[in-house]
């Protein structure tokens, strides 16, 4: 059947089903390309994502990782992109960077001078962790440990960032040669004989859980500005706690403000807003009308400087947040934290446990299709567990 006759019965099947054609096509599309091109694959990709839907994991896995197979052997472009970032939820780090690293090929090429884990003790190694041109600050984050790891293995290490991240990570790795991306980007490819992306970092470091773990590295903010907003935050001796709630993100799954408002009535704790944006018509409704209830630092501004933003993170004793910038850096830093994340395989945190290798200070609250108060009341008693143990 010809394209333009599968599109044509599609239109006339939706229309009688009384669904907007385009809305519907547009959600659709890439499945009904992929089963013009090959509905074997289609068939399979249906199956998986059906035990998706029914998170049946256990399911899911091994479908993923026979879908992958036969997307690089295909050159599946799109379905590379879909089930390495599937694969890395379900916990097959190595396998999803295998995904990545062929997408890489499939969209670039094979460039001289990929790293993937070979003898580099002479060499010098340039790292960059701007995944795309939009996607810098989590990426880098998330993966900052590794950056570690290969300046042991590298005569000299070039580390490409996004410019608010360039202090954060030059005074955490001194002895790498840190910089932002931007006009010298092509100059400092030109002075490495070899580099890495964030794929080729997750394939030769990142490949399971245990390795991510043992290896964490915490992100290290400026101490004499974490001490001078410690000492302004804090009233009475009483525990600072970081929260965050809102995003910029229209497709994420949030707790209503007005859910919240059960945690911010503890009167033992000092809660510090980490949200950034104008945020004072969202204190008067987080608050119920007592909007000093929250401390809210308009001196820290994230969009603009991020160290200064990680030190009012570290001067934390405790962080809650949603699923953002934030949450990865507070992992990244050690604070203790509670993640709050919404249904939905999109998310970038693991499908199951409440725990990620690569903060092992978080705890991860998923709603699995609770009332947010049951999963908002869950976040208060990991929160009252790690502010106990953080006195202990």
């Amino acid at each position: 059947m010809e394209a333009s006759q599968l599109l044509g019965r599609v239109r006339r099947v939706v229309a009688l089903a009384g669904y907007n054609y385009k809305v519907w096509f547009r959600r659709h599309r890439r499945q009904l390309f992929l089963r013009w091109r090959d509905g074997d694959i289609a068939d399979q990709m249906a199956d998986y994502r059906r035990s998706i839907e029914a998170r049946d994991w256990s399911a899911a896995l091994p479908k993923a990782l026979a879908l992958g197979s036969i997307a690089k052997s295909r050159r599946e472009v799109h379905l590379l992109d879909e089930l390495s970032k599937a694969l890395m939820r379900m916990g097959a780090y190595g396998p999803a960077a295998e995904l990545k690293i062929a997408r890489r090929h499939i969209v670039e090429g094979r460039v001289d001078g990929e790293w993937l884990g070979q003898d580099i003790s002479g060499q010098v190694l340039l790292v960059d962790l701007m995944e795309t041109e939009k996607q810098g600050l989590a990426t880098a984050i998330h993966h900052a440990s590794s950056v570690g790891r290969a300046l042991a293995r590298a005569a000299r290490l070039i580390v490409l960032v996004e410019h608010r991240l360039v202090p954060l990570f030059q005074r955490t790795f001194p002895a790498a040669d840190v910089r932002a991306v931007g006009p010298g980007t092509k100059a400092a490819y030109g002075e490495a004989q070899l580099f890495a992306g964030v794929q080729h970092l997750t394939a030769v470091f990142e490949t399971n859980e245990t390795t991510i773990r043992e290896h964490f590295v915490p992100l290290k903010p400026d101490p004499a500005r974490v001490a001078e907003l410690r000492a302004r935050y804090r009233q009475d001796g009483q525990p600072l706690v970081g929260i965050a709630w809102g995003s910029s993100n229209p497709g994420k799954d949030l707790p209503p403000l007005t859910a919240w408002r059960g945690l911010l009535g503890r009167q033992d704790l000092q809660f510090v807003s980490l949200q950034y944006g104008r945020i004072e018509p969202d204190l008067k409704i987080l608050t119920d009308g007592d909007p000093a209830r929250i401390l809210h630092d308009v001196l820290v501004d994230q969009l603009v400087d991020m160290d200064l933003f990680a030190a009012q993170v570290a001067a934390m004793d405790a962080v809650v947040t949603i699923s953002n910038t934030g949450a990865h850096l507070a992992g990244a830093l050690g604070v203790p934290s509670v993640f709050i994340l919404g249904d939905g395989f999109k998310r970038s945190w693991p499908v199951e446990g409440d725990r990620t290798p690569y903060y092992p200070s978080a705890v991860l609250v998923s709603k699995r299709e609770r009332p947010w108060a049951a999963v908002m009341d869950e976040a208060e008693k990991n929160l009252t567990r790690l502010l106990k143990a953080d006195r202990a």
